[in-house]
């Protein structure tokens, strides 16, 4: 953990190869600010008829570790809008859920 998703309408997918970029630069922020182990970090993009709100969406869930304060998740959101306004040129919903270790069952 953390599973990274982001949701766009047709209309601002990005490409394949700015998708590449733009992941790499999503896993190295998980790594850097919420210390995440390269090799637990999952990253879908899924493109999706969005019936109302913003067009992109972007949703984090992830192991809470004592290390992941409040202050370190506020950063961890705050670069996480600038990427995504820098690269996608949109303001984007942002959302991050902490689950506790006993309630989160996982196999791989």
């Amino acid at each position: 953990m953390p599973s990274i998703t982001l949701y766009t309408s047709a209309a601002h997918r990005i490409n394949h190869d700015a998708f590449a970029e733009f992941s790499a630069s999503l896993a190295d922020l998980a790594m850097k600010i919420l210390k995440a182990k390269e090799n637990n970090i999952h990253i879908s993009y899924l493109t999706a008829e969005i019936g109302f709100g913003t067009p992109v969406y972007f949703e984090a869930k992830l192991r809470q570790e004592t290390f992941r304060t409040a202050p370190v998740l506020e950063a961890f959101l705050h670069q996480v809008d600038e990427l995504i306004r820098e690269k996608m040129g949109v303001i984007a919903r942002i959302r991050c859920f902490s689950y506790e270790v006993n309630n989160i069952c996982a196999k791989n």
